[in-house]
Parts: structure tokens; sequence; C-alpha cells
């Protein structure tokens, strides 16, 4: 079996029970934006949202990132020079100079790769000893800092490097695994998931840290948070209503919305740098394909 097959969704499933009632719907229909329905992963805006990257399926055992044009729809592939090693999980500075990605190098190893989009010298690679792979990169807002997770000689934690990855420092020692980091606009604080509850929950701590806050507590699990790039709120996806949907809430953890409510599975939610609108991967009949919803102030809406 390939080994990205082992890396594309380290998601542990929790059992309990179902809650219901977590949060308010409101009616409304997602804008489709692609028709392909081959499974997709880790969509992110770029270029002031003008464009659209994301990975999906080329083959069942090969992932591509590819990038769409939104005025255009047009779909052209990110890398010219990707050749046979999968890409997924990218990250993009905010100064628009630098990505990074997950790298499928092995047998359940990956390397996480930094690229200069700028200018042509060679990509930096953060490396750890160790037989895990690097995972879930995000830049800090001074696009001068790479966040990461990754499990050393224990439990999965968070990390920092520099754009060479170089300087490693570990962020987090806390029991459980973590994952999916998520940094606020103003580079204050890190959102995160960790499952030290048997289940996952949602996270806020300072760069350094101190000052950890739990923001969600349910039975079962809440994953892949993102920060609005306002600052205001963060949408996540849960089980907690039996099923693969999107939630966003306040950045405090406060008012909790359901924003779909497919019988299907929705997952993957990114931001618009609007912060009114969010992209993710929704199933629809068995097929995947990337949708665009439209959330309100200080309501949601619901896909169906």
């Amino acid at each position: 079996m390939n080994c990205c097959k082992h890396l594309l969704n380290p998601i542990m499933v929790c059992v309990g029970m179902i809650l219901t009632g977590s949060g308010s719907t409101w009616g409304a229909d997602p804008q489709q934006l692609t028709d392909d329905g081959a499974n997709k992963r880790d969509p992110i805006f770029v270029e002031e949202g003008k464009s659209l990257i994301y990975c999906y399926d080329e083959t069942p055992d090969f992932v591509r990132m590819m990038k769409m044009n939104m005025e255009t729809q047009e779909i052209v592939e990110m890398f010219e020079d990707a050749g046979n090693h999968h890409h997924y999980e990218p990250a993009f500075s905010a100064d628009g100079r630098y990505t990074c990605y997950t790298e499928c190098t092995g047998n359940l190893t990956a390397r996480l790769v930094i690229r200069d989009l700028q200018n042509e010298k060679p990509a930096a690679y953060i490396t750890h000893s160790g037989r895990g792979g690097t995972r879930n990169p995000i830049f800090t807002p001074d696009s001068q800092t790479v966040i990461y997770a990754f499990a050393e000689t224990g439990p999965q934690q968070l990390w920092s490097c520099n754009l060479e990855g170089k300087n490693k420092k570990q962020m987090t020692h806390s029991q459980g695994i973590t994952n999916w980091p998520t940094v606020t606009p103003d580079g204050k604080r890190v959102i995160f998931s960790n499952s030290r509850e048997n289940n996952y929950e949602i996270y806020s701590m300072n760069l350094d840290g101190t000052d950890e806050q739990r923001l969600t507590k349910n039975r079962l699990m809440d994953v892949r948070p993102a920060v609005s790039p306002d600052g205001k709120r963060i949408a996540f996806v849960s089980t907690r209503d039996g099923n693969y949907d999107i939630y966003v809430m306040n950045i405090d953890g406060n008012n909790v919305h359901r924003i779909t409510t497919s019988e299907e599975r929705d997952d993957y939610p990114r931001w618009h740098p609007n912060s009114q609108q969010i992209v993710f991967v929704g199933e629809r009949e068995g097929e995947f394909n990337l949708y665009l919803l439209d959330i309100a102030d200080d309501t949601s809406v619901a896909a169906k």
C-alpha cells in the first residue's frame, strides 16, 4: 500500500455518545467549484482570494497539487517539477513568497518542503530523526516561521523552524497527539487540536506555550481548526452530531454554529481572505468536490 494512504487522514476514531443539538443551523446552498468527483483535500486561498490551491487523488495512489483561477475556473498543476512525489497539506506565507507542503518520501515517511516562489533557489527541507513524518505546516503572519506537527520521541507535538528548515524548537509538551496548528492574524496565539482527553479537542495558547485554553468540549472529535483572516472566528470539523460536519465558533470558543448538514462528509474548511466565506471539501453521492459557502457575521448557514 502506498505510504500516503497511511498519512492522509491521521484522525483517530473516537467512540462515544453522539451529541445532538450542539448548534443552530441556517439554510443556504453553497457554490460548487469542481465537478470531477475525485477525492480532494487541503484547499487554501492564495493571491488575495484570486486563486485556490487544493490537492486531489489523480489516481488511487497518487496525490497531485492543483491551482484554480477563481475568475476563469481554469485549473493547472501547481508545480511542473512535481514528478512522482505526493504533495499535500500546502501552506503559503502572508507575503506570498514562500510555500511549505508535505512531500511523501517513502514507506510511512514524509518531510516538509519550503519553497521560495519568487526566486529559483534550492528548496529547504524540514527533517527530523525517526521514522515519522512532519505534518500540517502553517506560516506565522510575519512570514518568517513555519509551525508544524511531528512525533520525535513520543506523541506528536507542535514544532517551529525558520525558512531554512533550521532552528527547530518544540512548542508543546502535552499528552496525546497534537496536530492541525493555525495562527491568529496578530501572530500571538496558535490554535490546535489535541487528543489528551481520548478524543480530539481544540485548544489555544501563546506561541511560547503559555496560557493554554481549551476551546471545545464534547465526547467526539473536533479537528482541523482554521482561524479567520480577521481573527474573530474559528472554523473546524467535528463529529459531535454524528457525522463529519463543519462548525464555526468565536475565537474564544463561544457561539458554536454548525454550518453544514449533509448526510455525507464535509471536511477541510478554510477561510476566504474576506472572512465571509469558507471553502470546503464536500462529499455528495460518493463524489468529492470543492464548495464555497457564505458565512454571515452573526449567523451561520447550512449546506445541503
